[in-house]
């Protein structure tokens, strides 16, 4: 903004007095005219200068503000980096424990597992054990009843040679007493 230098009122040198005096009148016209505008342009600059201070008063809160969020913000950011910090800790504690839990829930079915083939195992012992004495016991048996069978065959044997010693013991005691 440029301001317009004043020239004083007075009259210039060499000039007519009778013409001067409208030539001042007008001279002071312009100048007054010139004083106005450089007074309107003056406030308008005041103006404006007073509105960029509001502006600049403004801008400041507002990065006084922008800062102090920023700074919120960062707390923020450090608050939840170490919660995550935490939660990862955390996780891999629970992540050991569990792989723990695993592998002792995976020991426990493998003995469980060992001690039912073992299981299984005797008891097909035993099985074989049980058909093995089942076979020899109807072997045995077999044997027996052909023992029982050759027994009863001699009984029988035995019984009919008794009858026959019998009856021939009756007819010497007949043929004896005939003979007396």
């Amino acid at each position: 903004m440029g301001f317009m230098s004043v020239v004083p009122f007075a009259a210039a040198p060499g000039s007519d007095p009778g013409s001067s005096t409208q030539t001042e009148a007008g001279d002071a016209r312009q100048r007054m005219l010139a004083v106005k505008k450089t007074l309107d342009d003056a406030s308008a600059a005041v103006e404006s200068l007073q509105s960029a201070l509001a502006a600049q008063h403004e801008l400041e809160q507002l990065l006084k503000q922008g800062r102090a969020h920023l700074q919120d913000l960062r707390s923020r950011l450090q608050q939840v980096e170490t919660e995550r910090d935490q939660l990862h800790a955390e996780l891999a504690d629970s992540r050991a424990t569990r792989q723990r839990e695993v592998e002792a829930l995976q020991r426990q079915v493998d003995e469980q597992t060992a001690a039912q083939k073992q299981f299984a195992d005797e008891r097909e012992d035993e099985r074989s054990t049980f058909t093995r004495l089942l076979n020899e016991a109807a072997g045995r048996e077999r044997e027996l009843m052909e023992e029982r069978d050759r027994h009863r065959q001699h009984i029988d044997t035995l019984r009919e040679a008794g009858l026959r010693t019998q009856a021939l013991a009756r007819e010497i005691m007949r043929a004896h007493e005939t003979t007396e």
